[in-house]
Order: C-alpha cells, then sequence, then structure tokens
C-alpha cells in the first residue's frame, strides 16, 4: 500500500531491528484496515545491527496512531512478545518505565 501526498505527516508507531518483525506488524495493521508501511533497511548490504541503519519504522496516518498502538500492544501481550524473537520500541512510551 503506497502512501498518499501526506505521507511526510505519517507517524512512527513501532521501531525493531529486524525488518521481517516490521512488516509482519505492518500486516497486521493492515489486516484490521489501518494503512501501514514499513521504512527500513531491506535492501541494504549492511548487517542489521548498525545502529539507526538497521532500523525498521512501521508508520500510520496520525489519526489511525493511538488505534495502532493498541493494536500492537494487545497483540504484543497476547503473544508474549520477547527480546529473543524481535522486540518493539514504541516512541511514545519510556524505555525505563518498562
Amino acid at each position: 500500500m503506497a502512501k498518499d501526498d501526506d505521507s511526510e505527516d505519517w507517524v512512527e508507531v513501532a521501531e525493531t531491528g529486524k525488518h521481517e518483525l516490521a512488516a509482519l506488524i505492518a500486516g497486521l495493521l493492515q489486516s484490521e484496515g489501518i494503512p501501514a508501511e514499513v521504512e527500513g533497511p531491506a535492501a541494504n548490504p549492511w548487517p542489521e545491527t548498525i545502529g539507526a541503519f538497521g532500523t525498521s519504522r512501521v508508520t500510520v496516518p496520525p489519526e489511525r496512531a493511538g488505534e495502532a498502538r493498541e493494536l500492537i500492544k494487545s497483540r504484543e501481550l497476547e503473544f508474549g512478545g520477547s527480546r529473543e524473537t524481535g522486540s518493539i520500541e514504541r516512541p511514545d512510551e519510556d524505555p525505563e518505565k518498562g
């Protein structure tokens, strides 16, 4: 799904060091009717562990961001996401609060 002309206004709802995980998150959101795109290093020849170069981000229209974050959070709780299978970081949350 391609972004429309207002794509620069889309907001990040998740980021991860694994492009495949970001694609799964975007697919989940899209299956629930939320437009989503993955931005990241899929075609980059560098290892995905080199700082920001290895970060894949999932973006959605701003008016759907809250809904998207809630859906991601509920699925993460339901399926017990772990650091070993790939963590999801959400920019709206303080990582120190856990």
